[in-house]
């Protein structure tokens, strides 16, 4: 009786064994086939749709695009074939040029594209701040110490007059 389980156990644990060697190669495609449609969409990510519409290639909104399911596809027969991302990127610009990367590479011409923006901002907050400082050298009151007051008691007077005339009789 003993063995007759222990025969069973072994042909239920050799059925699982096949078993799960039949279907372990349709887990490992349906996971390379996740990871593979996310590198798509990684590389997707840094290139244009050239529809018309600039946006993102893999985040085209155009119901029938004419450009994006191409491009798509071309990408994704671009990553099937080579291992790097760059590689894949470099296909899309030999067959559509420069056009389709969502940005300049920093190298060459287009390095103005990635320093013009933080030189323009530094240069306006450098005239700013000349600017202000100028200003408010110009326009600052400059203490009366040590001025000196005149003995003169008609205009002592004169400038008494002139309080009180201001004040309204608020004294």
């Amino acid at each position: 009786m003993r063995r007759a389980i222990e025969g069973r156990n072994r042909r239920w644990i050799g059925l699982l064994f096949l078993g799960a060697l039949v279907i372990a190669p349709y887990l490992v495609r349906a996971q390379s086939s996740e990871a593979f449609e996310e590198r798509v969409k990684r590389i997707g990510k840094k290139l244009l749709c050239l529809c018309g519409c600039n946006q993102i290639l893999v985040e085209c909104n155009h119901r029938n695009c004419p450009f994006s399911g191409p491009a798509i596809e071309t990408l994704r027969q671009a990553v099937q074939r080579y291992e790097s991302d760059d590689l894949a990127i470099q296909v899309m610009i030999q067959q559509y040029g420069t056009v389709v990367l969502a940005a300049p590479p920093a190298q060459g011409f287009n390095l103005a594209a990635w320093i013009t923006p933080v030189a323009a901002a530094t240069g306006g907050l450098v005239l700013i701040a000349l600017v202000l400082r100028r200003w408010s050298r110009r326009h600052a009151v400059t203490p009366m110490e040590g001025a000196p007051i005149p003995d003169d008691p008609a205009w002592r007077e004169r400038v008494r007059q002139e309080i009180e005339k201001e004040l309204g009789g608020l004294s």
